[in-house]
């Protein structure tokens, strides 16, 4: 019951450091209105990759763990989790590409019970299905009816967010194994790298502009920072409780999140999205705490 509640908690304050992250970069893009996602997510991956060499003083033992392939999967898989996201992005929409991400937890509750041992409980699939359903009313998803009118970029953008929830699910079950006999920096440190390495050819392949402003770098620092926070808690989460359960309560990200632009960026959501703020307390705070 403690290790279950100590990942609980460690999750939302995740949470609270991805809504750090979010703010941050947010206020980089706003700052400068051309700048490429690219690069944004190279500098976090950066900043990210330097942090966690710092904290683990060099020790490349630290870092690069027992080398096991879950070390590998998760780098892979949450680096094409990182970019497929952001492709989706321009192409469905911030809110779209948030709740199409957000189909990891189904993903991580059909499979965990296979890949894990792990059977998902009546209580976790609750949490699961009404945060999918929080996340829908508080990021408006567009009507799939779009697609029936040949918008070919709505059909590559909902193939390429539907892309990144199954590529989150294969991280978060990989960081549930590989966490058994590794530290969450060494876990962190290779998606970091991978995801530094994918990210920073992108943006040299695409011709993106590096950003000057000292202002727009220090939040793209403060972007990784965050980051590299947030990392190691999620993953010091999975390591202590069950993979469907974490995977329901990630979804508190989009409820902070929207809490904090409200504060920040004034930018109120309307009647639905606070039902489905709503709901997310319901359903990726309270019952994840209460659970067993």
């Amino acid at each position: 019951m403690q290790s279950v509640r100590g990942g609980v908690l460690r999750m939302l304050g995740a949470a609270v450091f991805f809504t750090g992250m979010a703010l941050c970069v947010g206020l980089a893009h706003r700052l400068e209105p051309g700048l490429s996602t690219f690069v944004s997510s190279s500098w976090r991956a950066v900043v990210n990759l330097v942090a966690l060499v710092l904290l683990a003083r060099g020790d490349r033992k630290l870092l690069w763990g027992d080398g096991r392939w879950e070390l590998w999967a998760r780098g892979f898989a949450g680096a094409g989790a990182l970019m497929s996201y952001f492709a989706a992005l321009p192409l469905v929409g911030v809110g779209e590409a948030a709740f199409l991400n957000q189909t990891s937890a189904l993903w991580v509750a059909l499979l965990a019970p296979f890949l894990l041992g792990e059977r998902t409980r009546p209580l976790v699939w609750a949490a699961i299905s009404g945060s999918m359903v929080g996340v829908a009313l508080l990021a408006h998803p567009r009507e799939v009816a779009a697609v029936a009118e040949g918008m070919s970029s709505d059909t590559l953008g909902r193939g390429l967010g539907l892309g990144s929830g199954l590529f989150a699910a294969a991280a978060y079950l990989a960081i549930r194994r590989a966490a058994t006999s590794n530290p969450a920096i060494t876990v962190v440190f290779y998606f970091t790298l991978l995801s530094t390495i994918l990210a920073v050819s992108l943006a040299l392949i695409t011709g993106a502009h590096w950003p000057t402003d000292p202002a727009v770098i220090a939040a793209l620092a403060g972007a990784g920072l965050c980051a590299t926070i947030a990392q190691i808690l999620m993953t010091d989460a999975y390591r202590l409780a069950p993979a469907a359960l974490m995977s329901a309560t990630s979804a508190a990200g989009p409820l902070l999140t929207a809490l904090a632009g409200w504060f920040f960026f004034t930018e109120l959501p309307d009647a639905e999205g606070q039902v489905g703020m709503g709901i997310l307390v319901v359903t990726a705070v309270v019952l994840p705490l209460i659970s067993r």
